[in-house]
């Protein structure tokens, strides 16, 4: 329970940094329309861009697409984020991504993520988890531009990018993510 609260209250003051960002920001995170097109237009500039998204999508379970993932960091910091769900082409739910830190560190980053589930257990394992973690109890492998996906055994692919590219270097083990208006476990 300590864990919990430790990781909400981490979390709130990392989402207060977040929302100083702008207004268009919180239009580009809020489900309907606006999210909507903003889940769509990631996901094909994530496809149109990466060849390896472009391939692993065509025939995925589903794919959760999170269009901006802002992390801000002043000693205490977040990360959070909010997206959709695509199964055979439509979007079937909406999702939030969030992550507390601690430490040394400041600034501000933002990125769009694309995760790819390629089974249908996998996707099962999110649509039916009250918070899913990645990295802990899922199988995500984060793709490099030359990745080869063929060669991985992961059952989810996970798509970090910017204007810049792909990101390569990051750690995913410490987003949660849940089903939006759903209740979160006490125990996280």
């Amino acid at each position: 329970m300590k864990r919990y609260s430790l990781r909400l209250s981490a979390a709130l003051t990392g989402l207060a940094l977040i929302s100083g960002l702008g207004a268009s920001q919180t239009l580009a995170q809020t489900p309907g329309k606006p999210l909507d097109e903003a889940v769509v237009s990631t996901l094909h500039d994530c496809q149109a861009r990466f060849s390896q998204c472009r391939t692993t999508t065509q025939n995925a379970a589903g794919i959760l697409v999170f269009p901006s993932v802002v992390k801000a960091d002043l000693i205490i910091g977040g990360s959070g984020g909010k997206g959709a769900l695509i199964e055979n082409g439509k979007i079937t739910g909406y999702y939030s991504l969030g992550s507390a830190s601690a430490g040394l560190q400041a600034g501000v980053q933002n990125a769009s993520q694309v995760y790819v589930f390629k089974t249908q257990s996998a996707l099962n394992e999110l649509k039916q988890s009250q918070d899913w973690n990645i990295g802990a109890t899922s199988n995500v492998t984060l793709m490099a531009a030359d990745a080869n996906a063929r060669a991985s055994t992961a059952s989810v692919y996970a798509f970090v990018f910017d204007a810049k590219g792909l990101h390569a270097g990051l750690s995913l083990d410490v987003f949660d993510v849940w089903k939006t208006g759903g209740a979160r476990p006490a125990n996280g």
